[in-house]
């Protein structure tokens, strides 16, 4: 999961981070266990932000306890897949992990190419190993900048959607954390957990075609 820097990522101010409206925006897929954050240099350095410009205060946010689920779901939870650009990130039923949720299962949904389907596919797959460290860092409080004013490397990035599942077979979207730009990869701990887990099985899905 390393990230090659050749040269300087651009900077932009936001208040929001809207990077998507970037037409040189550089896409990241986190969704593949193997490549949760960039691989892809950044632009020439164009410093845009104003001199008199100041970010606002860092503060640390953790959102609400995430809404328990009868089961996973993970062709819904891919119709809302999540980004840096989200101002409303996490969005419920997505949250924090319920405190006394105790995780039996891990699961890591993404989009999948079905041929033959007139839907999207989705691939879910059930992860194994040592989940202690995963749950560690899904405990990390997120950063926000007040008014989310910030300076944001100029990136779109694509967040992995995580289920877990406890013992009653309720499940929960779990919210990965995030830095003050809304990015995942800044809080390196959550993709290195999931590294760090092997597939034990993979369900391929129709999606709800949304």
């Amino acid at each position: 999961m390393d990230t090659s820097r050749t040269s300087p990522r651009s900077l932009r101010t936001t208040p929001a981070f809207r990077l998507p409206l970037l037409a040189s925006v550089a896409l990241v897929s986190s969704l593949a266990l193997g490549g949760c954050t960039s691989n892809s240099s950044g632009p020439e350095t164009t410093s845009e932000a104003p001199a008199t410009f100041k970010p606002g205060p860092v503060t640390e946010f953790v959102p609400p306890p995430a809404e328990l689920q009868k089961a996973v779901a993970c062709p819904a939870s891919t119709d809302d897949l999540p980004t840096n650009s989200d101002m409303d990130y996490p969005k419920e039923p997505r949250g924090s992990v319920p405190e006394g949720f105790v995780v039996e299962k891990v699961f890591i949904c993404r989009t999948a190419d079905l041929e033959s389907a007139t839907k999207p596919g989705v691939k879910q797959e059930e992860l194994q190993g040592d989940f202690a460290p995963l749950l560690k860092a899904l405990a990390v409080p997120s950063d926000r900048a007040e008014g989310n004013q910030a300076v944001c490397n100029a990136i779109l990035e694509m967040m992995p959607i995580v289920w877990l599942v406890n013992t009653n077979g309720d499940a929960v979207d779990a919210a990965l954390p995030t830095t003050e730009c809304r990015q995942a990869s800044g809080k390196p701990d959550t993709h290195k957990a999931i590294d760090a887990l092997t597939v034990a099985n993979t369900t391929i899905v129709q999606g709800t075609g949304k």
